[in-house]
This record gives C-alpha cells, sequence and structure tokens, in this order.
C-alpha cells in the first residue's frame, strides 16, 4: 500500500502529522522510516503522536466522507454533482481506476500510525506505565476502529499490523473473518488498558471531554463489531454495559443538543481545528444547504424522495434533522443533524459525533430479536421511538415484523452518519432487494444494480504497487 510507507513524522507539543513523501523504494530502509527513540522518549511528544491521528481524522473530513460517499451507494441522496467519481458512487458503477472519492490511503495511513506507537510504547522505560497503557489502548482502538471500515468497504484487506515497508508493500488480502478476528482481539485489549473516564493531555487527568476514546467507546465499538459478526451475546453483554453507565451516558430528551459537544449521547467525539472558526464540522459544512445543491464534488446532495418518505407522522427527527432549502420551484432536504454551517449559522459548539447511545440501544433490540428476546427488544426499540416524539409503541400490525421495524429505526436515527444505512443494507442481505428489484433504486437512480457493488473496488493505483493485491470481483 502506497501510503502505509511514506510518511514523515513531525513532533511538537499536541499535534504529531504525518505529510506525504516520495514512495519508498523496495531496497534499503526507507529514509523517513519513524525515529522513535525521539517520539517516544518521554509522554508528551508520544501522546502528541497518538492525538495528532485525531487531528488528521477530524481535518480530513472522515465523518463526510463515509457520510456521503456510503450514502450516495445507498439510497439517502440525490446526486447533483457532475463529477466522474460522486457519479459512479450514486449509480453503484464504481471503477477501481477513477476511485471513488477513495479513503483507502488516509484510512491505512492512520492504522500506520497506529502500529507506529503501539510498537514504540512496547517495553518502553521512558513513560510512566499508567499514560504507556491509555496511550496503547488509544492506538490499539484506532486500529480496530479503522480496520473495521475498511473490511466493510473492501472485503478481504491486508491486514497491517507492522510497520515493516517491505511486509506492509508486498501483502496479501486477509479474509473478513480474519479482520475481525484483529479487531476483536484489538478492542478487547484496549478495553482493559483505556481509562473509564475521559481524560485530558496528560493522558491521566479526567475533563469532562469526549474527544479521545475510554474503555466504554471500545465496549461501543465491539457491540457493534458482535452484532455484525452475528454474536448477539456478546453484542448484548457490551452494549448493555455502556447503556448502565449512567453517570457518564443518557440520552438527550432534546434532539438539538445529540451532536452538541460532549452531549451526554456521546461516546467519543472529534473536535475539528480549523483555522475557520465557523466550521464545526465538514458534515454541517458541506451537507447544509444554504443555495441549491453544486454540481461539485461537496455540497452536491439533497435527501433522496425515498429516504423522506420513510418518517412516520409525529416523527420529531423530520422536523429537528432534516433542513430544507427553496429555490423556487424546487425544495431541497438536507441532513440538519449539524447545524453550523459554513456561512457561521449557529451558535452551539459541534463536535463530530462518532460513537453515540442511540446506536447502542439499537445494537441491544437486534441482538434481542436475534436471541428471542422480544419482550427486552421491544423496550429498547421503544426508548427511541419514545425519544423522537412517536407515542404510539411499537406495533407489528403497522410497523411490520420486529427486526424489520428495528432496520427501519436503524435508518431513521443514524441516517447520514458514517455510512450506518448501506452497510446495514450489505450485512443484512438487503442491498440487493432495495437496490435491484424490488425496489430498483439503483435504476431509478441511473444506475444497473450488481452485487458486486456491495464491496468497492481495490483502487488500481494499490494493485499496481502491490501485485499481491487481488481485486475484488466485478471489477
Amino acid at each position: 500500500m502506497q501510503l502505509l510507507y511514506k510518511c514523515i513524522w513531525i513532533v511538537g507539543l499536541f499535534t504529531i502529522l504525518f505529510i506525504g513523501c516520495k514512495k519508498f523504494v523496495q531496497v534499503g530502509a526507507p529514509p523517513t522510516q519513524l525515529v522513535t527513540s525521539s517520539v517516544f522518549e518521554n509522554s508528551a511528544t508520544a501522546t502528541s503522536a497518538l492525538t495528532g491521528i485525531y487531528t488528521q481524522m477530524s481535518n480530513n473530513g472522515e465523518s463526510y466522507w463515509m457520510a456521503l460517499n456510503n450514502g450516495l451507494l445507498a439510497d439517502e441522496f440525490m446526486n447533483y454533482s457532475t463529477q466522474q467519481p460522486n457519479i459512479q458512487l450514486y449509480t453503484d458503477e464504481m471503477t477501481a481506476v477513477v476511485s471513488p472519492n477513495s479513503r483507502w490511503d488516509p484510512i491505512y495511513n492512520y492504522i500506520y500510525q497506529a502500529n507506529a506507537i503501539i510498537g514504540g510504547l512496547q517495553n518502553n522505560g521512558n513513560i510512566d506505565l499508567a499514560i504507556e497503557q491509555q496511550l496503547t489502548g488509544e492506538a490499539l482502538f484506532i486500529r480496530a476502529f479503522w480496520l473495521f471500515y475498511l473490511t466493510n468497504m473492501y472485503g478481504a484487506i491486508p491486514l497491517v499490523t507492522t510497520t515493516s515497508y517491505t511486509t506492509n508493500g508486498t501483502m496479501s488480502r486477509s479474509s473478513q473473518t480474519e479482520v475481525y478476528r484483529q479487531i476483536i482481539t484489538d478492542l478487547s485489549q484496549a478495553q482493559n488498558m483505556l481509562n473509564s473516564n475521559y481524560v485530558d493531555g496528560s493522558d491521566t487527568t479526567i475533563t469532562t471531554e469526549r474527544t479521545r476514546p475510554t474503555r466504554w467507546s471500545a465496549a461501543a465499538l465491539l457491540s457493534r463489531v458482535y452484532l455484525y459478526t452475528q454474536k448477539y451475546d456478546s453484542a448484548e453483554i457490551e452494549a448493555t454495559a455502556v447503556i448502565n453507565n449512567t453517570n457518564l451516558y443518557s440520552l438527550c430528551q432534546n434532539l438539538n443538543n445529540v451532536f452538541l459537544a460532549n452531549s451526554t449521547e456521546a461516546i467519543w467525539q472529534l473536535q475539528v481545528p480549523l483555522p475557520n472558526s465557523n466550521v464545526a464540522t465538514y458534515d454541517g459544512q458541506n451537507f447544509i444547504l444554504i443555495s441549491a445543491p453544486s454540481t461539485g464534488t461537496t455540497g452536491s446532495t439533497a435527501m433522496s424522495s425515498e429516504f423522506m418518505s420513510t418518517f412516520e407522522a409525529g416523527d420529531n427527527r423530520l422536523s429537528n434533522w432534516i433542513g430544507s432549502f427553496i429555490s423556487a420551484p424546487d425544495t431541497f432536504y438536507f441532513p440538519n443533524k449539524y447545524k453550523v454551517d459554513n456561512s457561521g449559522a449557529g451558535s452551539a459548539p459541534e463536535y463530530v459525533m462518532v460513537l453515540r447511545l442511540a446506536e447502542q440501544y439499537l445494537i441491544r433490540a437486534e441482538a434481542e430479536a436475534d436471541l428471542g428476546d422480544s419482550t427486552d427488544a421491544i423496550t429498547d426499540l421503544d426508548a427511541i421511538r419514545s425519544r423522537a416524539g412517536l407515542t404510539i409503541p411499537y406495533n407489528p400490525l403497522i410497523n411490520g415484523p420486529l427486526l424489520t421495524a428495528i432496520l427501519h429505526e436503524r435508518q431513521v436515527e443514524l441516517f447520514t452518519e458514517w455510512g450506518h444505512r448501506w452497510f446495514d443494507l450489505v450485512r443484512t442481505g438487503n442491498a440487493n432487494a432495495v437496490l435491484g428489484s424490488p425496489g430498483n433504486i439503483c435504476q431509478q437512480k441511473g444506475g444497473a444494480w450488481s452485487s458486486n457493488s456491495e464491496l468497492y473496488p481495490i483502487p488500481q493505483s494499490e494493485r499496481t504497487a502491490d501485485p499481491n493485491l487481488t481485486q475484488n470481483s466485478g471489477y
């Protein structure tokens, strides 16, 4: 992978960034190899290395790109962009040559950095043990987090757990089963290392800022992973542990408070340290419409009519989380979970939501339903429905089978957040029925559906650099 071995580390107080340089050759040691003796000689520089990854994730707009790319593939957006990558995503006709807003390189860059931190802290005598464990736990969490997204986008992937440029540059793909096994191992280890409370830059002092993962963050991601791998007992256990931590977490009854900085629903958030203080998140900057959708790459979508029709009457998420822009005779609807756009509208501080409590209720509900515990599943489902203002509890005669109702609730609760809708369609086997026949959404979008589109193509540039990388079917 090209970006796995083309990084320079710049160490500074509370910030350390990787920047690109020429690709390492296959002969000799790379000239930009991490000098671990300088980065890991004290806790301040090691912490800067770790927190710098969050800065990059924020500044690269990963939340926005995950929502945009996967939302275009699914049934969430209308596309107005004339740019080829957006068109390919929208019509579910991606190619390996024209990269569909690919996140492959930046994601593997985050994993590379996490691996470097894990390796650099191992048997390190310069850093206090408690800090070493916290930083290692966070690095394991980061690696697991991004391996989860890679395998759900690409299927089998190179399972990179080293900083060896020679190993990484010639690696073949590991099965999704192997990848999930590594994710579960990483998150289980992270749980034992991470602080139960949110900590600041000292790595030990408790803070109200929810911008660094805790052991509850690891539990929340584990619950999702167990759900995806159909380990329902374990998914229920992990979700319950998070839900029961009422000292830290509770559902925001005011929907407009959910995505505020450090909301009680936030399990993990990212702060975007942009130069322009009017921009709190890339999601708000690019999804909120202050004009008709553009034909460019960003600001070029509106909510699809199919999605807008999924809300039940009286659902407050429609009025609170969907905005509109009128350009007569057209009305364009957009996700308005984040209220601050690029004009500075809005005043309350917002952070990028990565993991939140409502998902844990829905994970537990789905796990309980799969385990045959319909009573508790309905209780969890109705907790989310009630918060949304739906006064009528779940009724199978109205809402359909329980699992169908839970998946519908995920659709209207988690829309345009990190690609949940797309991943749900694929993992439940519903992508063909929705995008193909009988739903025919892909045809309505101007494409021709193939089940091969459930996975992204491996970028051709990566296969050129690594001859051991095979391609997904259909590309």
